[in-house]
């Protein structure tokens, strides 16, 4: 279902019947709007527009990541969940919040969509369940749908299952890893050090004309649009990006590259330290292009 083209094409093709809507991309997006809020009321337009071309009696869910993640950390505005949920509930479409990166910690809330104010009809889990320590992966769903299968007789199951589903050593590891990130209070430093590590970079874009745009603010994510000229928005050729990725990496921080962006989502237990260390990284990386 995924919209990303770079995801796509050496896949394709992939599930048919899914259709995508823009992104709330303030940077680049079809309606060239920079405000936020208008942007997200010009996507709620062209939802309800393809729904109706659609037939809602023919669209089984809406599935959106409350942030971005791997797709550049685009950040909506707090309206926009909340609208797409007032659109799903007039046409009747189950909401589904892929939660997978969003989810237990990262926004500074449990989930994305509770740091909207929004509660979906499923949530897809994966990664924070068990800080990777263990592959876990799973299904959150609202009493409304779990009572459609439990009252449901035979004709009603899904008869589709994955060898290993419900392993012990794997629900184990989501009950350890749960009650230590509860503990820990993990959205707590992650809203704090989230916000350093934005702020930071912020910081360095005043500094740096290659950095086009800087993306985050909720909780530890963060993403940093490198582009060669910043008045035409032109994205960074990969020579480049190669070399500030090189150069980031000898200064003690390896970070993810996206194309012509820098994907940061660090450990939900970093330390002040520790994120002050990745900024100079990527200061030191950003003086070498």
């Amino acid at each position: 279902m995924n919209g990303n083209n770079r995801f796509r094409i050496g896949y394709e093709p992939l599930l048919p019947g899914c259709y995508h809507l823009p992104a709330p991309y303030t940077y680049r997006n079809p309606y060239d709007e920079s405000d936020p809020a208008k942007l997200a009321e010009k996507i709620a337009a062209a939802a309800v527009d393809e729904i109706e071309f659609q037939d809602p009696s023919t669209i089984a869910a809406f599935i959106m990541e409350p942030i971005l993640g791997a797709g550049g950390v685009i950040v909506p505005d707090p309206s926009f969940m909340r609208r797409m949920r007032e659109i799903c509930d007039r046409y009747g479409i189950l909401m589904i919040s892929d939660e997978v990166i969003c989810g237990f910690g990262r926004t500074g809330d449990w989930t994305g969509a509770r740091h909207w104010g929004v509660q979906p009809d499923l949530m897809t889990m994966a990664k924070g369940v068990t800080s990777g320590y263990f592959p876990v992966g799973g299904t959150l769903v609202s009493g409304k749908v779990a009572e459609v299968f439990e009252a449901a007789d035979a004709r009603g199951a899904l008869w589709t299952g994955y060898t290993y589903s419900a392993h012990p050593v794997g629900a184990a590891g989501v009950v350890a890893c749960l009650a230590e990130t509860l503990r820990l209070d993990t959205k707590s430093n992650a809203a704090a050090r989230g916000t350093q590590l934005y702020e930071g970079v912020k910081r360095l874009a005043e500094k740096h004309d290659i950095i086009g745009d800087v993306r985050g603010g909720h909780g530890l994510m963060t993403g940093i649009e490198i582009v060669s000229d910043r008045a035409a928005k032109t994205p960074m050729d990969a020579a480049t990006m190669q070399r500030i990725h090189t150069a980031t990496y000898e200064a003690g921080a390896m970070v993810r590259l996206g194309a012509h962006n820098i994907l940061m989502s660090p450990p939900l237990v970093i330390t002040e330290a520790e994120v002050d260390a990745i900024l100079a990284a990527l200061d030191a990386g950003f003086s070498a292009a």
